[in-house]
């Protein structure tokens, strides 16, 4: 009888039109977005990325260790022009106690 009354409904056909809509919805988001993602895979990487950071943070800090931090230019610039002028302020004080002392 459902057939033959056009104001009823037919779930049957109505399941099928669903159902086709939903594969199709499915295979655009697929072309757009690729398949869906590893979780696992994800989780995997987020460990190797982990301890590649950790290898070079090791390989950093034996590097400071063995050689040192890098070398300030203009803190090495400043310690050279006090020590000269400690050395003047030092030799002058001495020749002036040489001087007096030889009076």
């Amino acid at each position: 009888m459902a057939k033959n009354n056009p104001n009823q409904t037919d779930v049957n056909q109505v399941r099928k039109q669903n159902q086709k809509s939903q594969q199709q919805n499915q295979n655009a988001m697929t072309e757009e977005y690729g398949s869906e993602t590893d979780v696992n895979q994800v989780r995997k990487q987020n460990q190797q990325s982990q301890q590649n950071m950790h290898n070079q943070n090791q390989n950093q800090n034996a590097m400071t260790e063995e050689f040192g931090s890098e070398t300030d230019v203009n803190q090495v610039r400043k310690q050279n022009q006090q020590s000269e002028a400690n050395k003047r302020n030092a030799s002058g004080q001495r020749a002036n106690q040489f001087e007096n002392g030889s009076k």
